[in-house]
């Protein structure tokens, strides 16, 4: 089954912004474009950003960053656009990079621990309970969903939509991998400035942290199945995603 690349929109100070549309379904039906979008930070926006993200149509920005990171880094302010903003992380002991606290980040925490973050995060998440709930309202998409880089919060989120459109796991997988493309500049430019202070297992470490590893979302995806015995089942018991939701999602944002 080809899929097409997703290729960021041109925001010339938002990193990792692109349409979820385009891809396949188990069915052979199609994402509609212009209903989901995924994204790193919002704030840095210039005013040719601004204008450009208000042609989209998006009427929902949903913010998995934790308090701290929002108030170091607020999300512009759109009228016509409702904003959410709910803690993704859960109980884990270390801040996120961009937290205050958090800049040992990628000295402290390494990609053991980093699995067990993501296995961790689908289940009991109130930000993603709040997320499934809002993308079944038609009235509230085009929907942006982001966090700080728009890479592990993010990429839970992005898997969860995409399994509720059944979506095949590859897909999801291509999607998230997806990622280390667009913020490879980025992750550079951080490099650059962090390796005088970093040695070179902790720079090996920064850059482990910094992608997205096909290892970070099987956790994920292997933990569902194993709580639950299936995708289906933890749809269903997590979010409340029976077969008549999700078919009532799929039919709006399916064609």
């Amino acid at each position: 089954m080809k899929q097409v690349q997703k290729k960021n929109i041109p925001f010339e100070a938002v990193y990792n912004f692109r349409d979820m549309g385009g891809y396949q379904t188990r069915d052979g039906r199609v994402i509609r474009n212009g209903l989901f979008y995924r994204s790193a930070a919002l704030g840095k926006m210039t005013s040719t950003d601004k204008e450009l993200f208000e042609t989209l149509g998006i009427k929902t920005i949903f913010d998995y960053r934790d308090t701290n990171e929002v108030q170091h880094n607020p999300n512009p302010v759109f009228p016509q656009t409702r904003y959410i903003q709910i803690p993704a992380k859960g109980k884990h002991a270390f801040e996120m990079p961009t937290n205050t606290g958090g800049r040992e980040f990628y000295k402290v925490v390494n990609a053991d621990m980093f699995k067990e973050f993501y296995a961790q995060m689908p289940f009991h998440n109130p930000s993603f309970k709040e997320l499934m709930t809002t993308i079944q309202d038609p009235d509230n998409l085009g929907l942006v969903h982001h966090c700080a880089v728009g890479k592990d919060r993010t990429g839970i989120g992005g898997a969860l939509i995409l399994l509720a459109l059944d979506v095949p796991e590859e897909t999801i997988m291509e999607d998230y991998l997806n990622t280390n493309i667009h913020l490879r500049p980025m992750v550079e430019r951080m490099a650059q400035t962090i390796q005088h202070q970093y040695n070179e297992q902790e720079l090996q470490q920064f850059y482990a942290l910094m992608s997205a590893r096909e290892d970070y979302l099987q956790a994920a995806l292997d933990a569902m199945d194993h709580r639950y015995g299936s995708k289906t089942a933890f749809l269903e018991q997590e979010f409340g995603l029976t077969a008549d939701k999700r078919e009532q999602l799929q039919s709006y944002c399916l064609i």
